[in-house]
């Protein structure tokens, strides 16, 4: 059973249309007011310029650097999940294979068994609810899929090597499974991720109290490239932890798998 979620881990299980809806639309008002009021103060005095200047290259390289970091973070535990989860079907993969060839109720029974597994893991540990869960169900069939093994093992229409290829291969899978369901959830901590946030609204508010010019233009470029540019790396650093990422990228081991079975 999946642990209950926290509200971080909620907000990164929605769709990644509402995670960017929620983030951008306070950022997008409070570019809009503050550029507004900016420029109807005049732009006759420049004496703060050089104070608003140092400000805003300190925020902003705060930003990037932390923004590149998380975004690196995310990468690494996104990439390092899905190798895992394409060992582990890889693994299975192996098994049916090796089991396949034979016309037993044995066999059967562990093909069975590995087609159920895919299903919990797409369904309950890495599919449409985007998060890392260790489900009980998938706990419970990999005991299932090595007792189905050994029983198998136990045939008399099994060579010793090949009972050596079986055993490998379940092996293989438990540990990549294991390997999987040790990665954290969320990947991104929660810590950095409201410090990219805050740090994001400051850069948004800084931009936009920005001393303005006597072009209105200038200024409305100034808050909207700079508006875009914090979007954009939030926007990056939530979808590529973002539970439609996963539900693409983390489950389509599992149902290459199923497909196979499908067509056999």
């Amino acid at each position: 059973m999946s642990p209950e979620l926290s509200p971080y881990e909620n907000f990164i299980s929605l769709p990644i249309v509402a995670q960017v809806l929620i983030v951008s639309l306070p950022l997008i008002a409070i570019t809009i007011v503050l550029t507004v009021r900016t420029w109807r103060q005049g732009g006759e005095s420049r004496m703060n310029d050089n104070v608003s200047t140092a400000i805003i290259r300190f925020a902003g390289a705060a930003f990037v650097f932390l923004g590149a970091f998380a975004i690196v973070t995310a990468w690494q535990s996104s990439t390092a999940i899905s190798n895992d989860v394409s060992k582990e079907f890889a693994a299975i993969s192996s098994i049916d294979q090796d089991t396949g060839a034979l016309d037993l109720p044995e066999a059967t029974a562990l093909t069975q068994k590995l087609v159920d597994y895919a299903t919990v893991v797409v369904t309950e540990e890495v599919g449409a609810q985007g998060e890392m869960a260790i489900s009980e169900s998938a706990q419970d069939l990999v005991y299932d899929i090595q007792d189905a093994a050994y029983t198998l093992s136990q045939s008399e229409y099994y060579s010793d090597k090949e009972i050596d290829s079986l055993y490998k291969d379940v092996e293989t899978f438990k540990q990549a499974r294991n390997a999987r369901i040790a990665h954290t959830w969320p990947l991104v901590p929660e810590s950095i991720m409201w410090a990219l946030l805050s740090m994001g609204l400051i850069m948004v508010i800084v931009a936009s109290l920005y001393p303005s010019g006597p072009s209105r233009l200038s200024k409305w470029l100034q808050s909207g490239a700079t508006l875009v540019v914090v979007l954009l790396i939030l926007g990056t650093v939530l979808q590529l932890q973002s539970g439609d990422s996963a539900s693409v990228n983390f489950t389509h081991p599992a149902e290459v798998f199923l497909a196979t079975q499908t067509a056999q």
